[in-house]
This record gives structure tokens, C-alpha cells and sequence, in this order.
């Protein structure tokens, strides 16, 4: 009988403790960090979980990315309410989320970024107006490359052919297997498809905007947002080398008031 009562207190106290070991995973549900598909969702993944990792020692708490097969799948998820912890993307995203759905803007990368209309080199483009009725290849809507390359040809009935790509290592697929004459990549991928000895020239270059940035949802605290907007400005050089960025800088949300205009305007968003 005695055995037999030591078998209950020990599946008792079992159970109890599982309960707290369930109640500690839920008190610790993992922070998310969304990026923007410019890279492939495995590309993404392994580009950015060192930020994330690093979000999550900073506050003591796991931290995750979160990753998107493309911009519109991209743009239903981040537009929620109730989003996710910390957002890494452009310009005219995080005007939206500031504007429309309470974020904090942390801080963003240096300077300005830019987008290229690029064909092969072997081909005799002078002008995006030597592209109307071909295909190019873009970032899928509600890209930034989409809405600046809408902007290019402001004259529906003078119009190239849109043909949206998952991500910018997919446009310049597309370039080079001679399936767009065209493809509208962030410059900076330009410039490293360049360096590798990819055959490709820049037609035009839009006007810069302002670099992409990392915004806080509503519900971070003010507390938590100190804590990681000082860590990202004091990010260690083995972080920002692992992640390709040169630094983090401090930026201010009228910096990008504005920006999210273009959503409205080819999208009506």
C-alpha cells in the first residue's frame, strides 16, 4: 500500500511539474523578426538569424526570422495589427506601419538605396522607352522596385510587360536565360552581380530613397525598444559582416513620412 502511495505522489509531482514546464514555453514564446523577400526564403533565413539571435540575447528572450515566398504574401502578413515583434524592410513599408499600425522606428542602415533598370550588356537598350511592349522582371507588387518601375511608365497604353520574379537572384535568372529583356534590381545587388562578372548593364538608376530600417510593433515596450535600438547602434563587426550590412544608424520616422504613398498610388493601399 505504502509502494503503492509513493507511486501516486511521484506521478503527482510529475505532473505538476510538467505543468510548469508548459507554462515556462508559453511565458517564453519566441520574439519574431520579419524581413522583407529580397533574398530567397532559405537566403533570408540564413542571412538574418544572427540578428535575430542577436535581438534575443539583447532582450532574454529566443528570437526567430520569419521569412515570406514573396512580396505580396509578404505585405498580408505585415500589415496585421497585431504583428510581429521587429520588422527589417523598405522605405515605404515602414511609413505604412508607422502611419497605420503604431510602429517605432529603430534604426536603419546608412544612407540611401536606389533601384536599376539593367539589361545584357550585349543588348541595344538606351532607354526604358526602348523596353515598351517587352518583359522585364520585377519584384513582385507591392515591391519597391514594382511601384519605381510603375513610375517609370506613367502612360498605360506605353507599357512593358511585368514579369514578377520570387526574389532579385530570380530577375537576374530571368535576364540571363534571356526571358526578360529587361529587370528592375536593387542597386546593390547590381553592383555584386557586377563584381562576380555577371554580363549586365545599367540602363537608369531611380532617385535614391532612404535605406531600409528596423521598426518595433506597438506592443514592444519602450523599455525593450532603448534596449535594442542601443545594441543595433553598437552592433559588433562580427554581426554586421554576418549579416552584409556596413552599420546601423539612428534614424528619425520623418525620414520616411511620405515614403508609403506609393502603395495608394499603383495599389490603392
Amino acid at each position: 500500500m505504502m509502494r503503492a502511495q509513493n507511486g501516486v505522489r511521484r506521478r503527482g509531482w510529475a505532473l505538476i511539474l510538467v505543468g510548469l514546464l508548459t507554462a515556462g514555453v508559453s511565458w517564453a514564446q519566441p520574439l519574431v523578426l520579419a524581413v522583407q523577400p529580397i533574398l530567397s526564403e532559405r537566403a533570408t533565413a540564413k542571412a538574418f538569424t544572427p540578428l535575430a539571435t542577436y535581438i534575443g540575447q539583447v532582450l532574454g528572450r529566443p528570437c526567430v526570422v520569419a521569412t515570406s515566398p514573396n512580396f505580396l504574401a509578404y505585405w498580408q502578413t505585415m500589415r496585421k495589427a497585431h504583428g510581429d515583434a521587429f520588422i527589417l524592410d523598405a522605405a515605404h513599408f515602414t511609413d505604412y506601419r508607422i502611419t497605420h499600425l503604431g510602429y517605432h522606428l529603430l534604426v536603419k542602415e546608412p544612407g540611401t538605396v536606389s533601384y536599376s533598370l539593367v539589361a545584357r550588356s550585349s543588348e541595344m537598350i538606351f532607354g526604358p522607352a526602348d523596353l515598351v511592349g517587352h518583359r522585364i522582371a520585377s519584384l513582385g507588387i507591392p515591391s519597391m522596385g514594382a511601384a519605381l518601375l510603375n513610375r517609370m511608365f506613367p502612360d498605360p497604353s506605353r507599357r512593358p510587360i511585368i514579369v514578377g520574379a520570387a526574389d532579385a537572384s530570380a530577375e537576374l535568372q530571368l535576364l540571363m536565360a534571356k526571358k526578360v529583356a529587361a529587370a528592375m534590381v536593387p542597386t546593390p545587388i547590381v553592383g555584386q552581380a557586377m563584381a562576380r562578372g555577371t554580363a549586365i548593364m545599367v540602363i537608369t538608376t531611380t532617385d535614391p530613397i532612404p535605406n531600409i530600417a528596423v521598426s518595433a510593433a506597438p506592443w514592444i515596450s519602450a523599455k525593450e525598444r532603448a534596449q535594442v535600438r542601443a545594441a543595433l547602434l553598437h552592433a559588433p563587426p562580427t554581426l554586421l559582416h554576418a549579416i552584409g550590412l556596413p552599420a546601423f544608424v539612428a534614424a528619425r520616422a520623418q525620414e520616411y513620412s511620405g515614403q508609403s504613398r506609393v502603395l495608394q498610388e499603383y495599389w490603392g493601399y
